[in-house]
């Protein structure tokens, strides 16, 4: 079986900082797919851009703010989903306020907000992991459904090595088991998955710098498996010259540019897609 890997620039629409870094990748070939926020503040730069050069991108379905002083606002004004309209920045909240069938209504608004903006939208996937289960929300139910009904291939994969990655331990059994509960409910509503998926798990404080993330990710498109694994990093230009959480974005937003992670699949014979390819690659794999 052959590999493919996408490499995807999530939280396209967060910033001016974070959309000029992800056009300027996609200007140059370096990244493959993007994912857009259509509750922040630059989602219409974006998505005019978009627009202009025919391109698809995923819904990044969103359940939180990344910003607490200014946050973003939910397209529906659902009040479980935070005051005045706004969204929580605090994923707690969102976990012991937040009603699915609010949460269903805000996930279709972000999807119809991205496709009335005359972009196709080629997948879904959940920004800071809200949709996932892991907050002990059944809101994943709501995401498989609503990727079912819409024909949208979804960001979770078919294997379960990504757990002991992002959580860097031996995770216990109980999560393998909610893993194969997810895949077969992807399975049930007919939702096309990835195999694999990657990202670095890291926080700033953890990160010597930009060498050190980069040499993970090249240990990591080294050791891809067979089918279907995507990248998602966060590529954003620097805010400031303090080193900051928002550091880890300019250090990915370079690693892009610097064509290393493309250049390392090449020489490791690992075919690049993007998630418009996704669908077709499985409905042929499934074929042979």
């Amino acid at each position: 079986m052959s590999r493919f890997l996408i490499i995807n620039a999530d939280d396209f629409g967060c910033c001016k900082e974070q959309n000029e870094a992800i056009k300027e990748l996609w200007e140059n070939n370096l990244i493959t797919s993007v994912s857009v926020l259509a509750v922040a503040p630059e989602f219409e730069d974006a998505a005019n851009w978009l627009k202009s050069k025919g391109l698809s991108a995923g819904v990044h379905l969103t359940l939180n703010s990344d910003e607490a002083l200014n946050p973003w606002r939910s397209i529906t004004g659902a009040k479980s989903l935070g005051k005045n309209g706004n969204l929580y920045s605090n994923s707690k909240d969102i976990t012991f306020h937040a009603r699915r069938r609010e949460v269903s209504r805000e996930i279709a608004a972000q999807y119809n907000a991205i496709k009335n903006a005359g972009i196709k939208v080629d997948h879904a996937d959940s920004h800071s992991g809200t949709l996932y289960g892991l907050n002990l929300r059944r809101f994943y139910i709501d995401a498989f459904r609503f990727c079912g009904e819409n024909g949208l291939p979804y960001r979770f994969p078919k294997r379960a090595d990504f757990i002991e990655r992002m959580l860097g331990r031996k995770p216990p059994a109980a999560l393998y088991k909610f893993h194969s509960h997810l895949v077969n409910l992807a399975k049930k509503n007919g939702v096309c998955l990835i195999d694999d998926m990657l990202s670095n798990p890291w926080s700033i404080d953890k990160i010597k710098d930009k060498d050190s993330i980069l040499e993970y990710y090249l240990n990591a498109v080294k050791g891809i498996g067979e089918g279907i694994t995507e990248i998602f990093l966060h590529p954003a230009k620097p805010k400031s010259e303090e080193k900051t959480p928002w550091t880890k974005r300019v250090y990915e937003y370079e690693i892009l540019k610097s064509g290393a992670l493309l250049e390392a699949a090449k020489k490791n014979g690992i075919e690049i897609i993007s998630w418009a390819d996704v669908r077709e690659i499985n409905n042929y794999r499934r074929t042979e």
